[in-house]
């Protein structure tokens, strides 16, 4: 006489398992965290060796989407700014620029900008992105 084993089927595993255990380290590492903001610390730059001169504060340089050019809010032009930005940089090598470019100002405009900070001998550039998110207490 034959005797005819059965299959055995494979196992069916269930996924209720694993979703209890990533439920449960989830929970775990939730309850083990800092629910602490961490935002963006805002350091000014260093202000000198602790002498009796402070750094200068900074020019702003708006640029619209015209083309049109401000310099600390008055309209100026090109030479303007390369006279001024010489003549600042020749007081403090360490003067800071700070160009502001509209929402829709072409991207060649603002880099023509940059490169006649830049070869003026402007040393110290920052690029924001929105006139109404700087604050000058942070230069």
């Amino acid at each position: 006489m034959q005797m005819t084993r059965r299959r055995r089927r494979a196992g069916f595993m269930g996924l209720t398992p694993l979703i209890d255990m990533i439920f449960l380290l989830l929970l775990f590492f939730l309850l083990g965290s800092d629910f602490v903001t961490y935002g963006q610390s805002r350091l000014a730059p260093p202000r000198g060796s602790g002498g009796d001169t402070s750094a200068a504060p900074p020019v702003l340089i708006t640029l619209a989407e015209n083309g049109a050019l401000s310099w600390n809010g008055a309209p100026v032009d090109k030479a303007f700014v390369t006279r001024e930005t010489a003549r600042l940089v020749a007081l403090n090598e360490e003067q800071s620029m700070v160009l502001m470019p509209a929402g829709a100002a072409n991207i060649q405009q603002v880099s023509e900008i940059m490169d006649v900070l830049h070869h003026a001998g402007a040393r110290s550039m920052t690029l924001e992105r929105d006139v109404f998110d700087i604050d000058l207490a942070d230069f």
